[in-house]
């Protein structure tokens, strides 16, 4: 899938082991100051536990691990890529976006019951380049933590309301950002990709505030994900929702089935109409002629009675 917040103008760039041979080409979305040529002195591709999965996933760290971005892949079937005189089968495309390095930290900073210095709190067996997040710039754990003892030791111990404080931060800037470029946020939208809203169709507030929650929660562990959802007085039935995108035949399945329940099939009305009880029919009143000749006949005997024996 494409990413939802690139900053800046992508540039496209390759980065191939052999002139000759596509196996190890990777193409590559990104800004040109971000992967210079994908040198491994100034950037490096890792993978880290992903914060709300907790499976792994693919990160490039800057030089000198000052910035980390997230690695996307948007993959399609039958596609492949001219690379010089070669062809790669693979068709893959790799784009990059900035992430903030507190939301690769904070699962691990949630599991730690005490006080730790971060190299400590950091260490993971299974990715061992996780520490390498220490040395972010824009790793400002005071937002989300509380440091303990001596400012050396750079201990930190987890806060929650803190860090609900900041995700919420977080949430009304994606808001207020989706707002300014007016982003189609209602609940018609079916493209994966941003739409621009329509003038007449324009979203309210909490409409931009909840999409704003999707985007936040897709880095977040749902127990986090609902005590933010909480915290933003969140309607129920969108805390455990995250951003989901249908297609057009979902919506035209949904209008199919609203349509079916409104409208009943012949065989249930039929049902229904045997089962009601069937009414009476009444005769009509008699006429002037009829009146009169039951008048006539008042009093008269029937003809059977002359054969009776007396």
């Amino acid at each position: 899938m494409p990413p939802k917040h690139t900053k800046g103008s992508p540039q496209k760039c390759a980065k191939t082991t052999s002139s000759q041979s596509s196996v190890n080409t990777w193409v590559f979305l990104t800004k040109a100051d971000t992967v210079a040529g994908m040198d491994e002195d100034q950037s490096e591709i890792v993978r880290l536990r992903h914060p709300a999965s907790n499976k792994p996933a693919m990160f490039v760290f800057g030089s000198a691990d000052r910035t980390v971005q997230e690695i996307l892949i948007f993959d399609e079937k039958k596609r492949s890529w001219f690379i010089n005189d070669s062809v790669k089968s693979d068709g893959k495309l790799y784009l990059s976006t900035p992430i903030d390095p507190i939301f690769l930290v904070l699962p691990y900073l949630r599991k730690s019951q005490l006080a730790q210095p971060l190299e400590q709190c950091l260490w993971d067996e299974d990715f061992p380049d996780t520490s390498r997040l220490a040395q972010c710039k824009n790793l400002k754990l005071s937002l989300v933590a509380d440091r303990k003892g001596d400012e050396s030791l750079q201990a930190f111990k987890f806060n929650e309301d803190k860090s609900l404080k900041w995700l919420q931060s977080k949430t009304e800037k994606v808001a207020s950002v989706l707002k300014q470029k007016g982003i189609h946020v209602s609940q018609s939208a079916i493209s994966a990709t941003y739409v621009t809203s329509i003038k007449s169709e324009v979203a309210t507030e909490a409409e931009y505030l909840r999409y704003a929650y999707g985007i936040v929660s897709e880095y977040l562990a749902e127990d986090l994900s609902k005590k933010l959802a909480q915290h933003l007085n969140i309607p129920d039935e969108t805390e455990n929702k995250k951003r989901k995108l249908s297609s057009p035949k979902d919506e035209v399945s949904e209008k199919k089935q609203k349509k079916d329940s409104v409208e009943e099939s012949p065989k249930k009305r039929t049902v229904k109409e045997l089962s009601k009880p069937e009414k009476i029919h009444k005769s009509p009143a008699p006429g002037k002629k009829e009146l009169a000749r039951q008048r006539a006949a008042a009093g008269s005997k029937s003809i059977t009675s002359f054969f009776k024996k007396k």
